[in-house]
């Protein structure tokens, strides 16, 4: 008897959500980041193997079809990106953000054209591109992904100057890790001779930019002012209907919605609550609903993958990799110049080599495969998936490896009695509590700020 779609999607997601949930727990007891995983999961649910040539000759396997749910997994994925970001920076401080804004803008905004220039160039010339498609596919990967980031903060509790540096990073990644890859779609429909305006995208950019903080800044304003006469176990509710909110208003007037939601979390948690319960409350909320939609995202985006390469694409998809990883220090390095000092070595390598691709670039490579086949080349298209998805699968893993070999004990700085903390080093980011706001006002006090 064939299921109706809703029954099929329910049963989908199920399978899915349970096996994701069981690797989560196993993973998280030692505290293991655990969203190559989950990208795992889905892929060995997916058409990867249950269509493999060496499979179906034996017997048919019909397990997800992540095709019958629709539009359902995208809506996932936007829910659980608002969800995450806007809790992320609902927990940071404004004072700290201020202080690590500067460097992560750079990392953002200089990073994403950098990777989208170089990435671009090597994909050119690997995989025999033409020069459009190859810019195309490294804009698409050049941004760092927002819910991937924000899930290694378990793995990273004790590096937080850089785990705040790529969290702050990855929320400025979102609109221009989104545009810039819209541009090249364009120029893959234009016409010979065709008339080609600059000025069109500077404008849709710094749209993207004063909708979303503006959008942000208002509405995190008039949220502050609703919560005083909310009951408390209803605030974790409001704070997540305002989330999405704050995402369908800027989205619907041509900004950016993740940048809004940023915003909007970062206004609302440092002016609208104060008590230690209220917080409580909602971090006991966003434990369960986010794990939920995190482990789901990520099972689905695997899940939904046909991955069949051949040794030598494979190689190439590999060395490939290999050059997003060594460009990252490279930029990194670069931009930080004398800021460097500030940092110890292990806050430099976790934020040269902790730059996991996930959502935004997931997002982005089914809207240019769609204009890829319709430009005539579908063969490219399904390599270009081929290699974002390889990329963020690789990128995480690789991150992952990063984040549990530096939360080791043994890699841990050791800290000598008495000795007291030098004028340059930063300090910790922590949720906000009263001891937070003394430690950074007595900094800012000693920095003469």
């Amino acid at each position: 008897m064939a299921l109706d779609p809703v029954t099929l999607s329910v049963m989908y997601f199920a399978i899915l959500l349970g096996f994701g949930v069981l690797v989560a727990n196993l993973l998280k007891k030692r505290n293991i980041p655990d969203t190559f995983f989950l990208l795992l999961i889905g892929l060995l649910f997916s058409p990867t193997i249950t269509a493999n040539p060496m499979i179906t000759q034996y017997i048919t396997i019909e397990l997800v079809d992540v095709a019958a749910m629709g539009i359902i997994p995208d809506f996932f994925r936007i829910l659980a990106l608002i969800l995450v970001i806007f809790v992320g920076t609902f927990n940071l401080n404004f004072g700290v953000f201020k202080r690590y804004s500067n460097i992560s803008i750079k990392l953002a905004f200089v990073g994403v054209l950098f990777n989208t220039v170089v990435l671009g160039l090597a994909a050119s010339f690997l995989f025999q591109m033409d020069i459009i498609f190859a810019m195309l596919l490294g804009a698409v990967i050049s941004g760092t992904g927002s819910g991937v980031v924000f899930a290694f903060e378990r793995a990273l509790s004790k590096s937080k100057n850089a785990l705040t540096i790529l969290k702050v990073e990855s929320i400025f990644n979102s609109p221009i890790s989104v545009l810039v890859p819209l541009i090249f779609l364009d120029l893959v429909s234009v016409t010979p001779g065709a008339l080609i305006e600059p000025m069109k995208y500077l404008s849709q950019f710094w749209l993207m930019i004063t909708v979303g903080v503006g959008t942000g800044l208002i509405v995190g304003l008039a949220a502050a002012h609703l919560f005083r006469g909310i009951m408390r176990q209803y605030t974790p509710l409001l704070l997540f209907s305002i989330a999405l909110i704050t995402y369908a208003l800027a989205t619907g007037v041509g900004g950016s919605g993740m940048l809004a939601v940023a915003i909007c979390g970062l206004v609302a948690g440092n002016f609208a609550l104060r008590g230690r319960e209220d917080r409580d409350e909602i971090l006991h909320f966003q434990d369960q609903f986010s794990e939920m939609l995190r482990i789901s995202v990520f099972t689905l985006l695997g899940a939904q993958v046909t991955l069949l390469l051949g040794m030598g694409e494979l190689f190439y998809i590999l060395f490939f990799f290999a050059l997003v990883v060594l460009v990252r220090p490279v930029m990194v390095l670069s931009l930080m110049g004398d800021l460097k000092q500030k940092f110890n070595r292990k806050d430099m390598l976790l934020m040269s080599f902790i730059a996991p691709r996930g959502l935004s670039a997931a997002a982005m490579i089914p809207i240019v495969a769609t204009a890829v086949i319709a430009a005539g080349q579908s063969a490219l298209a399904d390599q270009m998936v081929n290699i974002v998805f390889m990329v963020i699968l690789l990128s995480v893993l690789f991150s992952t490896i990063v984040g549990a070999v530096s939360s080791m004990e043994r890699f841990q700085p050791k800290e000598k009695k008495g000795k007291k903390k030098e004028e340059h080093e930063l300090p910790e980011v922590t949720p906000k509590k009263e001891e937070d706001v003394s430690l950074m006002l007595e900094y800012e006090k000693e920095d003469g700020g």
